[in-house]
């Protein structure tokens, strides 16, 4: 695998369009496009969720890659993972595959260009993943942000979320896991989707403040074909009252640790 991936040409994208940045205090470099999709602090939470506790574990799908922000941070804290992100737009998985390169994580972590509208033409048998993780689309159609790039990240089009779930629980394998982070208001939803299909539910909140009345963001966790009761755990507040983020999120965002709590 690794020299399949070695061997890749990389896409081209213009260097003037490309912000250098960094997560996890520098230890992932990170190229985004200057105007467009940027990554934020859910990809960084949604990775430190991910926990490898067998060889059954090892084999990750990140669906909606971008620029791959999920799967570097997954194999910069946990060595034996095996990362695979699908993603769609060009220009983010022109950079997707920069940075796997540029991380030194080819064989570790593998790009495939492609659209999960149209799986039959992406290389992901059904029921061959462990994990599949993934930050879908947060916001329904509507009218769309100027940026095509931003609009396709943040908003949900053709595929919806029940296909975006849909297509996740096909590629994962019985028992496997499912770990989504989304807009807290579309729990329900997420529910919904995951009921008769995936259980074992963990529910993880993010609060922006501690005085916050609800959650920002949530974090759904759910095995697939199990059926055991929901849990609910206390989940993690990010800033203090001047919104600045506080110390324990600050190591988190700056260190590859997992998830507290989770």
């Amino acid at each position: 695998m690794a020299s399949e991936i070695a061997a890749i040409e990389v896409p081209d994208f213009p260097e003037d369009r490309i912000s250098h940045d960094f997560l996890l205090g520098g230890s992932v470099t990170l190229k985004q496009p200057v105007d467009g999709y940027h990554t934020a602090i859910d990809a960084v939470l949604l990775a430190a969720s991910v926990s490898i506790n067998s060889h059954r574990d090892e084999k990750i799908l990140d669906v909606g890659a971008a620029v791959g922000s999920v799967g570097l941070c997954v194999a910069k804290r946990l060595e034996n993972a095996k990362v695979t992100g699908v993603e769609l737009q060009d220009d983010l998985y022109a950079l997707f595959c920069r940075n796997v390169m540029e991380n030194g994580f080819a064989g570790r972590v593998t790009p495939i260009h492609g659209d999960i509208n149209n799986n039959s033409k992406l290389p992901l048998a059904a029921h061959s993943f462990d994990q599949v993780i993934s930050n879908p689309p947060y916001y329904p159609s509507g009218t769309r942000p100027i940026n095509e790039s931003r609009a396709q990240a943040h908003q949900e089009g053709s595929t919806g979320l029940k296909d975006w779930i849909g297509f996740c629980l096909k590629v994962l394998r019985h028992k496997g896991r499912i770990t989504l982070v989304h807009r807290a208001d579309h729990l329900d939803r997420i529910i919904a989707l995951l009921h008769g299909r995936a259980g074992d539910v963990t529910v993880y909140p993010i609060w922006s403040k501690q005085d916050s009345e609800t959650p920002l963001r949530v974090i759904v966790s759910a095995r697939k074909g199990v059926a055991s009761p929901l849990k609910m755990r206390r989940g993690i507040v990010l800033n203090d009252a001047n919104g600045v983020y506080l110390p324990h999120i600050d190591e988190l965002l700056r260190n590859p640790l997992p998830l507290p709590g989770f």
